[in-house]
């Protein structure tokens, strides 16, 4: 298990941290599960604010220090129910600046984007899939305007060089113009396809909640509409059939000072219920 004492954050900086500590409404002594460690900044606190919290910190990079696994195969890690769990839904900026894996579209590297290191790869989607599987992929996955425009121009480039790094996708897709990065969606798109997010965010959100004790509370911090939409909508079945009421009535988000000093925070939205 990590030694939270030591965790090292490196750069990235944990997002909506009280807030959502706060929000579990953590006891002495309780069974805590941090489903995506990351960098370890949520556990950290935790530890620090309730010494004798017991931590099961999970995640599915392996260069990550905790149980490797993805959420959606909690029920094979955790045979114990729990007093409260977290869903931390973003990459840490360690993974975007250090992973080499091609997360980020501002450095020249291998198109992986695999969190687990298992699995297709970024490039062989954009390789081997039909043209209109790409297009679903963008316009779902990232919702992208020029889905059809991009993905026409993926299959055309990829008959005459291959696709390998991601400044090779980022020639396709378009350089900077205004405020957001053209490459942005597509990028986004294509990381929720290689490692099945959405598929994956469905299941762990069942197995974490068949793991609360009753009274037991589940938070889950977002970044975009589409991991928003399954989350909300999970929390609000749950409310209406009374298996669960809601913590937040609507979504916990950054302050203007978090946003100041970390941008990255600035679409995360956290969404809690307890267990009935």
């Amino acid at each position: 298990m990590p030694n939270f004492a030591k965790a090292s954050l490196g750069k990235h900086k944990p997002v909506l941290l009280h807030e959502s500590i706060e929000a579990l409404d953590l006891k002495p002594g309780e069974l805590f599960v941090d489903a995506t460690y990351g960098g370890g900044g949520h556990s950290q606190e935790v530890k620090r604010q309730f010494p004798t919290v017991e931590v099961i910190a999970i995640d599915q990079d392996p260069d990550v220090d905790a149980i490797r696994a993805n959420f959606r195969n909690l029920d094979e890690v955790v045979t114990r129910k729990v007093d409260a769990i977290l869903f931390d839904l973003g990459l840490s900026s360690d993974q975007l600046e250090n992973s080499n894996r091609g997360f980020s579209f501002l450095k020249d590297e291998p198109l992986d984007m695999r969190m687990s290191n298992k699995g297709i790869r970024a490039a062989d989607i954009l390789n081997s899939w039909d043209e209109h599987a790409i297009e679903l992929i963008l316009r779902g996955f990232g919702e992208e305007s020029n889905s059809r425009r991009i993905a026409r121009e993926i299959v055309e480039r990829r008959k005459v060089k291959p696709f390998r790094t991601t400044f090779d996708l980022v020639e396709v897709v378009g350089k900077r113009r205004g405020k957001i990065h053209p490459a942005t969606k597509t990028f986004q798109a294509l990381r929720i396809a290689t490692n099945e997010e959405l598929t994956s965010l469905e299941m762990g959100l069942e197995k974490g909640f068949s793991l609360l004790r009753s009274n037991g509370r589940f938070a889950v911090i977002s970044f975009h509409s589409l991991e928003d939409r399954i989350v909300k909508n999970f929390f609000r079945d749950k409310t209406k059939e009374n298996a669960a009421k809601q913590i937040t009535k609507k979504p916990i988000v950054p302050s203007a000072e978090e946003v100041e000093g970390n941008p990255r925070s600035r679409s995360a939205k956290l969404r809690v219920i307890e267990k009935i």
